[in-house]
């Protein structure tokens, strides 16, 4: 009996060395700019996040700000829904300063151009109500962004919280290993 709890024990250390060693790569590879995406605004995957400036057209990862919409997201499961260490967006950079912005019934047009997959919705996936974000003709302001998905046509993004504080950008990304 001895013998097999001696076994057991040995086992047991192995699997938690096992399990540390994996927690400290994990950590050491996010903060190396790994970042994963669980949400299905663009494809589930790994990412690498850059240094590079955020422009217009980049694949972007977004920390929302403490605002009550961004709370409800959560709740709803929009946001964190793979291992991050704060709930986050990936979104693509639709709209920077002294773009001129509209989000109606038929989409968001930027420029006058109205965006692919930017239709809103009356309601999400599970049939919880969502509200639309209107705006005619807002000229974007100096660290304004307006962030889309042109992936995916559920996706949670400016069409129904508007434009954001470009310092909500946490980085660029650029996909690694995605599926879907």
């Amino acid at each position: 009996m001895e013998e097999v709890n001696q076994k057991f024990a040995s086992a047991l250390r192995v699997v938690l060395v096992i399990v540390v060693i994996l927690f400290v790569a994990l950590h050491i590879a996010l903060a190396a700019g790994l970042r994963i995406n669980g949400t299905h605004s663009f494809p589930v995957g790994l990412y690498f996040a850059s240094r590079k400036r955020p422009g217009k057209g980049d694949l972007v990862f977004v920390n929302p700000p403490p605002l009550p919409l961004f709370t409800l997201a959560k709740e709803r499961g929009y946001l964190n829904v793979a291992y991050s260490p704060t709930p986050h967006l990936v979104k693509r950079l639709a709209g920077v300063a002294g773009d001129r912005v509209t989000i109606d019934s038929a989409g968001v047009a930027v420029n006058g151009i109205r965006l692919a997959n930017s239709t809103p919705s009356n309601c999400d996936g599970a049939g919880r109500p969502l509200q639309p974000y209107v705006l005619k003709d807002h000229i974007l302001g100096p660290g304004e962004v307006l962030l889309m998905s042109d992936y995916n046509s559920a996706s949670f993004d400016s069409r129904y919280f508007g434009p954001l504080q470009a310092t909500t950008i946490e980085s660029v990304i650029k996909p690694l290993l995605t599926w879907n």
